[in-house]
């Protein structure tokens, strides 16, 4: 069976570029906006997988828009099976998240080798609890309801950030982006170990030389948390300032390895 199934919610993870406010939920973390490239390869692949390699590149942008942060990711890979068929789609989405974590707006390009074959658009607020709505508009309108303790992406970073400095995961929470079926996903954070300041990196970069990291696992589910088998996992390796390295995407034939290519901070606005 050709790989077809494909979201957002492969780089979910992404999210990680957390605005300087989450300082105080995560003492001592210094987190940048920044931009980064990940070069895309086959990782490990079971032995009844048809995929023999893959080629693509990541391209994740996270800044400070001053009432939000904005987030903007390309994704692009060809897989190559042993039948000789090359299966080459992709994904674009840009995405504000206010910085009180109750709005959210986004927009989703996915497109193969035929050109753009869907968009999906929409907005989404939350009350206090975490209850809310998502409208959707595009590629048709409808609403869908979110449950109490759904967080948008940025905001389940800064719990993410703050419990992996306190050592305090697993963690599981339920994380609306717009991406998917429903746009709605129940996600586990593991905490492997963490690594101090100084440890080696693939690519030499003054953002990440002097900032501790932690290796995790994240697993995505369903939302209503019907089957056991999470639907996705990545492993990767976070740093303190919000970068991510050396990510893993596991579609369970085989695994997606992004390896940073490039990364750069970006500027902070005069709010």
């Amino acid at each position: 069976m050709r790989f077809a199934k494909w979201t957002v919610l492969a780089i979910l993870a992404m999210g990680w570029g957390a605005p300087a406010s989450a300082t105080a939920a995560a003492p001592g973390i210094d987190l940048v906006p920044h931009r980064a490239s990940y070069a895309l390869t086959l990782g490990d692949a079971s032995s009844a997988s048809p995929v023999v390699q893959a080629q693509g590149r990541f391209d994740f942008e996270w800044a400070d828009a001053c009432d939000g942060w904005t987030v903007v990711q390309r994704f692009r890979v060809n897989l190559i099976y042993e039948d000789g068929f090359v299966a080459d789609f992709g994904w674009s989405l840009s995405s504000w998240e206010s910085k009180d974590g109750g709005r959210y707006r986004f927009f989703i390009r996915r497109f193969d080798s035929g050109g753009e074959n869907e968009r999906v658009r929409g907005e989404a607020t939350l009350k206090e609890d975490g209850s809310g709505r998502a409208v959707f508009t595009e590629p048709e309108e409808r609403e869908l309801v979110l449950p109490d303790g759904t967080l948008f992406p940025t905001q389940h970073t800064i719990e993410v950030l703050a419990r992996a400095q306190e050592t305090m995961v697993p963690h599981w929470r339920l994380v609306f982006d717009g991406s998917g079926e429903e746009g709605l996903f129940g996600v586990s954070a593991a905490l492997s170990r963490r690594l101090p300041a100084g440890s080696g990196t693939g690519l030499a970069s003054p953002l990440l030389t002097k900032v501790p990291s932690w290796r995790m696992t994240l697993a995505f589910y369903g939302a209503d948390e019907s089957n056991a088998e999470p639907e996705q996992e990545q492993g990767l390796r976070l740093f303190a300032n919000g970068i991510v390295d050396e990510m893993r995407l596991n579609y369970g034939d085989f695994v997606l390895d992004a390896d940073l290519s490039s990364v750069e901070p970006l500027p902070v606005p005069d709010c």
